[in-house]
């Protein structure tokens, strides 16, 4: 919050951490929220609007319009234990299911081990 003016949420440049927007309608205005997880969001009543992009900088203004620019861009390096031991199976992060993430990676690693002799 910057009072007076609005609230700003940003995600750091690598996207080491996730970061969802959502946004629920009341019958007079929009509220948002940003929160690590999407599950978050359903759990509130909010719909995702999107994942906030690495280097991505969201500001909301009084009026409660939605201003997004692109402030750095890096090479995404996300946490994986993000993926693995942190975040809820039933959460979405950056459009990837955390439940079929690793499952889909042991996969894909079960299959080259396969192929490696021994």
């Amino acid at each position: 919050m910057i009072a007076g003016y609005g609230l700003m949420a940003f995600r750091d440049p690598y996207g080491i951490r996730p970061l969802s927007f959502g946004m629920r309608k009341t019958e007079f205005l929009p509220e948002y929220i940003f929160a690590s997880e999407s599950v978050t969001l359903d759990t509130l009543g909010y719909d995702l609007v999107s994942d906030v992009q690495p280097g991505e900088v969201v500001f909301i203004d009084m009026k409660r319009e939605v201003h997004r620019k692109q402030i750095a861009k890096k090479n995404w390096a996300p946490c994986i234990f993000e993926y693995v031991y942190i975040a809820r199976p039933d959460s979405i992060q950056d459009g990837v299911s955390v439940y079929k993430n690793p499952h889909a990676h042991g996969c894909k690693i079960g299959k080259k081990k396969l192929k490696t002799p021994i």
